[in-house]
């Protein structure tokens, strides 16, 4: 293992949505690299990633995360299927070909995700999860596409807009506007601390957007979860001190397995509607 690391963020600790997105960063290095240790400076306001690769860069997997197909699990002749029934009007549909359009909708907008090579076709799914409780993070509404959304904050990634942008930045950078997935505690609306209360895309509103931050916050929560405490509407993490392999720092960063000296942050949802959430900034826990 290299004894600096390969690559380094800044991060406000109170702030779940940077802390998931370090977890995703860990996760796609570990995914690139077999090996990446990550943890979180004693001031918590930094997060390393450490590989066993000596060749192994940030450049490398900003790239790797923007040439890489994202998908979802959509069979190819079922995916060809759609593409043509979208592309005929209305009129032109069968009955029959219109409910088969309507259960591809639903298929669109609700399927497991995929990162294919180099990434091992990870396979994206936590928001479907109930039985852990992984779906509790599921902040777009029913109606609104999970699959829509990533793409939309995979687009800056694959246009560029991160290439100049240092390392140490990238999830705290705002690039463009757009609906995303509401982990940003900062706000989904101008990279305020003010949330409005009422959500942007219905009323041909955009608000300005860390894309990146929410591309890896998305990936993050596959693995690592908030230790929840539902009745209080509470969910805590830990920003572990100590380099940790990723399935070793998914069980302290749920307070599952304890170190010592380490710090807890419990944030809470906002529920704008039964389905629509929003992460809220987080407090350092007692």
């Amino acid at each position: 293992m290299n004894s600096e690391p390969t690559m380094s963020v800044n991060v406000d600790p109170t702030n779940p949505g940077q802390f998931f997105a370090c977890c995703g960063l860990l996760e796609l290095a570990d995914r690139l690299w077999e090996g990446a240790e990550g943890w979180f400076e004693k001031s918590l306001m930094k997060f390393h990633v450490r590989t066993l690769n000596a060749e192994a860069n940030s450049d490398q997997l900003l790239e790797s995360l923007a040439t890489c197909d994202l998908c979802n699990t959509m069979k190819p002749d079922v995916l060809a299927e759609y593409v043509r029934l979208k592309a005929m009007s209305g009129k032109d549909r069968t009955k029959d070909e219109d409910a088969r359009k309507k259960d591809f909708d639903k298929q669109w907008r609700e399927l497991p995700l995929i990162l294919h090579e180099p990434f091992g076709d990870f396979i994206i799914d936590w928001f479907l999860d109930s039985r852990a409780g992984g779906n509790r993070f599921k902040t777009w509404a029913g109606q609104q596409s999970v699959m829509n959304i990533a793409q939309d904050m995979k687009r800056p990634i694959e246009q560029g807009l991160y290439n100049d942008v240092p390392v140490t930045d990238w999830i705290s950078h705002t690039v463009g506007t757009g609906v995303d997935f509401n982990f940003d505690s900062d706000s989904s609306i101008q990279s305020s601390a003010l949330d409005v209360g009422f959500v942007l895309d219905p009323l041909g509103m955009n608000g300005a957007t860390r894309p990146l931050l929410q591309m890896l916050a998305f990936i993050g929560l596959q693995r690592f979860r908030a230790a929840a405490d539902t009745s209080n509407n509470a969910y805590t993490y830990v920003p572990w001190t100590t380099p940790l392999l990723p399935a070793v720092a998914a069980c302290v960063a749920a307070n599952s397995v304890r170190l010592n000296n380490q710090t807890s942050f419990t944030f809470p949802l906002l529920y704008r509607t039964k389905y629509l959430k929003s992460f809220l900034p987080a407090k350092i826990g007692e």
